[in-house]
């Protein structure tokens, strides 16, 4: 009876045993599918492997995989041949972050580049604005290339002629007086600039230049007294077409002197604006002698320039030894 029920528990175990054995036992990991490999019966590259339909088959019988002829049929085979290109999409991947980094990186750029633009625009202007005037210089090159003309003033503020002088006796004198009072420029720019040391001598005799915004004062003076001495022997010697091209020139290096001087030097004192005052009216008024009226604007205006720079260095001094004080 013993004997029996032992029988009847080792045949129960068996089975059991036989039923474990015959559930599915193959493991799959996929990292990349690939297309198969015929020669093995195999899908066998990279890490992926999947026995085909005859070797699905041969495993039945050996009772290692479960799978049927059905399992894997063509149209399993199909789907996975779909998904075969993941290399192309991986690439494609990377191409995309590649562009999408690059355009990241130049809209960044970009906004940094104009986004700096403003603030420069504004330091630019604020530090430069005196010379703005000389866009007036601009104007004799932009008639001649877009109007295919000659530039010529505005009827309030024309060019005063000078043919007359030529028939009259006293020509040459009143020419030579008249270009004449462009010394006032070159002897008022000399002196500031030997006041404020646009250069020095150095040891060996040589000369270092170390110009600053006072010392520039000067130059400025010499330049307009330079233009102003080309345009009015054009204008009593010369072409009067060639002379209305220079008066642009000349108001252009003019007014950024005047915007130059109130940048560095401020407002004048009352009695260098006295002095400048006097010499705007005989730059306005033209007649009834316009060589005696506009020869007193060129020293009226070089002595308003020398009164005004020095107003400019008091100034300085002035809130120099304030500042001292206050170390004090």
């Amino acid at each position: 009876m013993n004997l029996h029920n032992q029988q009847r528990k080792i045949t129960i175990l068996l089975l059991l045993l036989q039923a474990i054995d015959s559930f599915p036992t193959c493991c799959m990991r996929v990292h990349r599918i690939s297309t198969p490999n015929t020669e093995n019966g195999l899908f066998s590259k990279g890490s992926f492997s999947f026995p085909t339909r005859q070797s699905a088959f041969i495993n039945v019988n050996n009772r290692r995989c479960s799978f049927s002829k059905d399992l894997i049929s063509p149209s399993s085979t199909t789907s996975l041949r779909i998904m075969i290109p993941g290399r192309k999409r991986e690439r494609k991947s990377n191409l995309e972050e590649a562009l999408s980094s690059t355009l990241y990186s130049f809209i960044r750029g970009t906004n940094l580049v104009f986004g700096s633009l403003p603030a420069s625009m504004m330091k630019s202007i604020r530090k430069w604005w005196w010379c703005f005037p000389m866009i007036l210089a601009l104007v004799p090159p932009y008639c001649i290339i877009f109007k295919e003309s000659s530039a010529s003033m505005p009827d309030w503020w024309s060019v005063v002629k000078m043919d007359h002088l030529t028939t009259s006796e006293n020509a040459s004198w009143i020419v030579a007086s008249f270009l004449g009072s462009n010394i006032a420029y070159v002897m008022s720019g000399i002196y500031l600039i030997k006041r404020f040391r646009f250069f020095e001598t150095s040891g060996n005799g040589g000369l270092e230049f170390r110009p600053t915004k006072l010392s520039m004062l000067g130059v400025w003076v010499l330049v307009a007294g330079l233009i102003s001495t080309l345009f009015h022997s054009v204008q009593a010697l010369g072409s009067y077409t060639l002379a209305e091209n220079l008066c642009y020139l000349d108001h252009a290096v003019a007014c950024s002197a005047i915007l130059y001087f109130f940048d560095t030097c401020g407002i004048p004192s009352k009695m260098t604006s006295f002095i400048g005052a006097l010499s705007l009216v005989t730059l306005i008024v033209t007649t009834p002698c316009y060589t005696v009226l506009h020869s007193s604007w060129h020293y009226l205006s070089a002595a308003t320039a020398t009164m005004w720079a020095l107003d400019g260095l008091r100034k300085k001094s002035d809130s120099l030894s304030v500042v001292i004080k206050g170390d004090d």
